[in-house]
Parts: C-alpha cells; structure tokens; sequence
C-alpha cells in the first residue's frame, strides 16, 4: 500500500502537474476528457528529457526539488485542477477503464505476490536494464560488464530507474504492476479521447479503442481447419495487441504516438504554434522508447514539414529542426552505427506462406515457375501471399475498412490530419514489407504493430457506418456480437496463460536460488562485477560454453543487482564479443578439473586465471557446486553457501 501511495505522488508531481502546467504556460486549452490524458504524456516527457540532461551532468538529485518547484508553480496558477467530465463521457470512460484493466492482465498477473514470482524470459532483460540505469549513466551493457550500452532504445526502463530512485518504489513493482496499469489506462484515454475529438461520435471512439487493444486476425479460420499448432495471437505473422504490454517500449511508445496525433489535430484545427512544443518534445524523444515509434513519426513529419514548406509555412520546418535536435541528442549518442536496413521485398508475407501454411507449397510453386518463366504464376503466387497476409492479420478490421468508402463518399474530402495518419499507416507497413534490419533481422516485423494501431482508428469510423446503415436495434446487437466473437479468439490463447498463471506456483522467493540473489544484492555496489560458472554438466569446450551461454540470462543483474561479466540478453549488441569472455570461462572450468599432478601446466593456467579476474575486475564468482581451485587463491573467499550455490568474493588486485 505504501508503494501504491508514493507512485500516485510520483506520477501526480512528476508527470501530471509538470505536464498541466507547460501546456498552461504555453496557452493550449484542454476540454475534458482530454485534460486526464495529455498533461501525463507531456509530463512524462519533460520528466525524461529532464533526467536525460541531469544524468550527464552528474546532477540527479536536483530532479525531484525541480520537479517539486514546478508542481508549486501549476498549483499556483490554479489551472492544474482537471476540468469536470461531461455527464455523456462518464459510462463511455467508466467501459474504457475496465478495457484497460483487462488489457493489463497481461503484466499484472506476473511479479512478485507474497512469497512467489512469476516471470518471464524478456522480463529479465528489462529488470536488469533498469537496475544498470538506477546505479549508472551512461549504461553499460549489465549482461556484458564494462562495454557500454548501444543500439538499444532504454527510456522506458531509464524512466522507470528514475521513480524507483527518487520514489525508493521497488523495480519489481513499477515494472509488473504500476506503469502497465498506468500505461493501459492512458492507452485507452488516449484512444478514447483522440477519436471523440476527431469524429465527436462516443460509439466511433469506443469502437478504436476496443480494436486497439483486443483487434484479432482470422487465424482462427486455420484452426478450423485443423491446423491446430498455429497460433491465434501470430498466425499471419504479426502479433496482434492482446499482448502488447508485454513489450514495454512498444506499448509506452503507443501513448507517445497517440500525444503526437491529439497536438497535430489541435494544430490543423487552430494554427496555434504552441502545439507543436508537445510535437517537437514527443517526436524528438520517441526514438529512445521505441526505435520503430521513431521512424514512423520522423518520417512522417519530415515529409508534412516539406509539404508545409511548399505552402510557405515555415515555423513547421522550424519545428522538424529543432525534433532532429533533440533526436540527435539522445538517440543519435546512443545508436549503433552498424545498423542497416536490407532490402528484402515481400518478406514477411513470405515467411507466413513458407513456415505457417507449408501445405500451400509457395517455395515449389516460386521455384517451377521462376525456372520455367511463368510470369503469371509468379504474379498470381506473390498476390495470394499479400491477400493471405493483409486479410489474415486485419481480421475484422476488414469488416471497417470495407464500410469506409461510405463516409469517404459523404465528405469527399480528406481532412490534413487523416492524410497525416494516412502517411503514418503506409510508412508502418511499407518498411517492414520490403526490409529487413542487421542485427536482429526479423526484428522489424515491430513496425508492423503499429500498422494495425492505425489501421484500427479507420476501421472504427468504418464500423459506425455499418450499424449506422442498420435500422432494426436486434439486428444491430447480434451484429454486434457476431464482430466481438470473431475478433476475440487471437486474444484468447494469451489470456488463458494469463488466467492459468494465476494458479501457478511460479518461483518461490523462499527458494536456494533467490536466497543467493538477495546475499549477493546485500553485498557492496551495483557496479561490482559477477562471473557466472555454468552447471557441473558443462565441459571446458567452446560449444559446451557458447551452449549454456545461450541458454542463460541476465537474472543475476535483475535479481541479485549486480553486473554480470557474461549473460546472454537476448540481443546481439554492437561492439560486444563474446569470444574472449566465453574463452576465459573455459579456462576456469579447465583449471578446475586440472589435476594438480601436472603441476607446471596447473600453474601456469592457474596463472592465467589470475590475470582474467583482475583484468575483469570480477569482485564476486557464483558457482552451482564448489570450485576446487579456490583452495590455491589466498585472494578468493567462500562468503555464501547453501544446498545449490556457492558465492565467492574475489579480492584480486
């Protein structure tokens, strides 16, 4: 309860009247229910960009007295009071809430409650991200010690560090249970409030944010078919929403987007320049909460900028550059340079036809028809790949999207804003069709999410149209129905695990492993370095090593709060080799099986050994059974032990 307590403080003084009193100061008036959306974003942003800046200089207990000074400056003004909800968004709010409780089952379910924790493996990483951004900036790699981080986009758990620091509020709290239920309450707001002020239609705004959240793909079609081992959530190679909250960086950047969209909207409505601070702060930010959340805004307000500059409106342009400032400043220090997009046409669409539907003989019928020129087969068998692609993944989406043609129709004019959302939608789906990255190379299919977001906003005009041409309120309720059902069976499969873990027992936090992470968090620093011994099972061979390598996580930093000399991250980071890590590691286990008769190769391994832990500067070895070796080093002690670990602490200088 007290940590419930102090992250309402935190987001009330850090994000909320921060937020309410920029957008006062720059004379943007806020209707309800807009006022319980748009000051959060803008205060998270602030708030981020602010630590950013304080983090470099060494200066991060300034943020809370400067963040305290500017909520005393918003309740001064009297302003910071949200403005009362109109009776007509009440019910229509109260229905958003319980989506967004739903919807953060996902999270909620996991972490820690009373003795017991469940998680999962992409958990870790994140965990461990945000204990190296709590005890140090610039970041290290916490998997890979002493190689600086690269190529990732770590605001979200820098955010996260940040409130936990200044809060004293646990990570393991604001990571499975605060920030996404918050996140998916502002997620459905932001929906929520974006599509009433765009449509003024309670039904078309409530429609986008169901799609948004809990949109599904037909591929429960395949599995009436029989196909029984596809997924209903990824069938058609795109993850569908149920499960966006798993991917913090992904859901947190959907706010951000979703902030950029309302001020964009409020600019073409009113040409009032101070909407484009919120852009110009969002925009330049985004990159480092979401990469993929970056190109799609960059990109897009790149080309709104030119088109502006042709129409001679020039504090648009303006506006880009200072963006590109604040992109550069952020993301532009910590990209990796080696990152490439590979042109790659058609891709993904590929893919679903050749590892999800290999009856359908797609690489056969490419290769006969390439060899033998059948160009029509050729074209025919690329279209059947997009149809099967598209049609799979919007699933009722489509249903929309057919109807909205009607209201094209009535209006016969594209509003810059919907030609603004058009441009995000094409750049969503375009790249990730015909591209694939370095590194990580599948990894892009991301973008895409983003594609079915937007995508989702259209299709609920489209559905206000159809139960608009059906006059008869019975048949408008079993349509109804019969949408909710075939939408729903994609988020089935990941909510039944959601629901399952509930009875599970998870891992107990009463367990020898997790007896071993709170001894080794209770020693000196974060910054003190572990190295990780792999099993007794494991031989002094490279495969040996590099296969438990890739078998393990960076727990030790996510549980025990320490960097780790090698753990596997999930992500192949630039500048980071493993081959000399994984070498030194072999060396240990060799020399700990060496049979001490061979005393002058003992020796000199041993010798070896030495110079690694120094160079390393390793302060502490966990080990799953007792290391021989240490009996001969005066400089390593045995300060932990219990049935299955063993914690010595390296005093080499």
């Amino acid at each position: 309860m007290i940590e419930i307590l102090l992250f309402a403080i935190a987001i009330f003084i850090c994000f909320y009247l921060p937020g309410k009193y920029v957008l006062t100061r720059l004379k943007l008036t806020l209707g309800s229910p807009e006022d319980l959306f748009l000051p959060f974003v803008v205060g998270i942003m602030l708030f981020t960009f602010v630590s950013y800046i304080f983090a470099w200089l060494k200066l991060e207990i300034i943020i809370l007295p400067l963040f305290l000074i500017i909520s005393f400056l918003a309740f001064k003004t009297k302003k910071w009071i949200p403005r009362n909800i109109n009776k007509r968004h009440l019910v229509p709010l109260f229905v958003v809430l319980i989506l967004a409780i739903v919807f953060s089952l996902s999270m909620l379910t996991s972490g820690v409650y009373g003795d017991t924790i469940k998680y999962g493996r992409d958990d870790l990483w994140h965990l461990a991200l945000i204990n190296e951004l709590k005890a140090s900036f610039p970041p290290d790699n916490p998997g890979f010690a002493g190689v600086p981080l690269r190529g990732y986009h770590f605001f979200y758990n820098f955010l996260l560090a940040k409130v936990s620091n200044i809060f004293f509020i646990s990570p393991l709290s604001l990571y499975f249970h605060f920030f996404p239920l918050f996140t998916a309450i502002l997620w459905g707001v932001g929906v929520y409030v974006l599509m009433f002020v765009w449509s003024r239609k309670v039904s078309i705004a409530l429609w986008a944010v169901f799609l948004t959240q809990f949109g599904g793909s037909f591929a429960f079609i395949l599995r009436l078919r029989g196909h029984e081992n596809l997924s209903l959530d990824s069938a058609f190679g795109i993850q569908q929403p149920a499960t966006a909250l798993i991917n913090p960086p992904f859901s947190i950047s959907i706010i951000i987007v979703i902030a950029v969209l309302f001020a964009f909207y409020q600019y073409f409505k009113t040409k009032k320049k101070g909407w484009l601070v919120p852009i110009i702060l969002c925009i330049g930010l985004v990159s480092m909460f979401k990469v993929y959340a970056g190109i799609i805004l960059l990109g897009s307000f790149l080309l709104l900028s030119l088109f502006q500059l042709f129409k001679k409106n020039y504090i648009f342009f303006v506006a880009f550059f200072f963006t590109g400032i604040l992109f550069v400043i952020t993301y532009g220090i910590f990209r990796d340079t080696s990152s490439t997009l590979i042109f790659a046409p058609l891709w993904s669409p590929h893919s679903v036809l050749i590892d999800n539907m290999p009856w359908y003989g797609y690489a056969e019928k490419m290769y006969t028809y390439t060899k033998l020129s059948v160009i029509k087969g050729i074209v025919e068998t690329e279209l059947y790949s997009l149809y099967v692609f598209f049609f799979g993944n919007l699933g009722t989406r489509l249903i929309g999207l057919l109807f909205l043609p009607f209201l094209l129709l009535k209006n016969r004019k594209l509003s810059f804003f919907t030609f603004t959302i058009f441009v995000m939608t094409l750049i969503s789906i375009l790249i990730p069709l015909f591209f694939i990255q370095s590194g990580k190379v599948f990894e892009i299919i991301q973008m895409a999410w983003y594609f079915l977001f937007f995508i989702s906003l259209f299709s609920a005009f489209g559905f206000h149209v159809l139960f608009n041409l059906v006059s008869s309120k019975l048949i408008r309720i079993v349509l109804f129905i019969v949408i909710i059902v075939l939408t729903l069976p994609s988020a089935y499969e990941p909510y039944k695990g959601y629901f399952d873990s509930i009875d599970s027992h998870g891992s107990s936090l009463s367990s020898d492993y997790f007896k071993a992470m709170e001894f080794l968090k209770a020693q000196r620093n974060y910054n003190d370095t572990v190295l990780e011994i792999p099993d007794k099972n494991t031989d002094a061979t490279k495969n040996d090593v590099l296969s438990w390598y890739g078998s393990s996580s960076p727990a030790i930093v996510a549980f025990g709060n320490k960097r780790s000399y090698l753990s596997n991250e999930y992500i192949d980071f630039a500048g980071v080799d493993i081959a000399p890590r994984i070498d030194f590691i072999r060396k240990i286990i060799l020399l700990n099986k060496m049979s001490i008769g061979n005393y002058s190769e003992y020796l000199n391994l041993k010798k070896e050994v030495e110079q690694g832990l120094k160079e390393n500067k390793i302060s502490y070895i966990y080990s799953p059974y007792q290391l021989t070796f240490v009996k001969d080093m005066a400089y390593i002690h045995k300060i932990y032990e219990n049935q299955a670990f063993v914690i010595y602490r390296v005093d080499v200088k």
